[in-house]
């Protein structure tokens, strides 16, 4: 198990800086998640709407099995897959709105946040 301090160093290393490089290139620069979708709408018949019908633009490397419970899977290749923002955001179950609204408020000046 790592602690936050240690998986910050090891998202912070040269050596997950160039896995990831080389697992994005692997994948195309394809959100696999988004890719997996259509496969599966594909075979059933299922009709997707809106961003859905789309492979997003991969931005993000996505531990399959959590980086903190699994150390030893960290540069595995078969536990990592390039995913999207969005996606990314969806297996870890945040809320992306939730998120701007954190962001928005971490950049107004202090003496602004008592008016929000």
């Amino acid at each position: 198990m790592l602690t936050e301090k240690e998986a910050k160093k090891f998202y912070n290393s040269a050596d997950w800086k160039r896995k990831r490089a080389f697992i994005l290139a692997r994948d195309n620069f394809e959100c696999q998640e988004c890719r997996n979708r259509l496969l599966r709408a594909a075979e059933t018949g299922e009709i997707l709407i809106g961003k859905d019908r789309y492979i997003h633009y991969a931005q993000q490397v996505h531990h399959i099995k959590e980086l903190k419970d699994y150390p030893e899977l960290a540069l595995d290749d078969n536990n990592l897959e390039s995913v999207c923002i969005s996606c990314h955001n969806r297996i870890h179950g945040r809320d992306p709105d939730s998120i701007k609204a954190e962001h928005a408020e971490a950049k107004r000046p202090k003496q602004w946040q008592e008016f929000w």
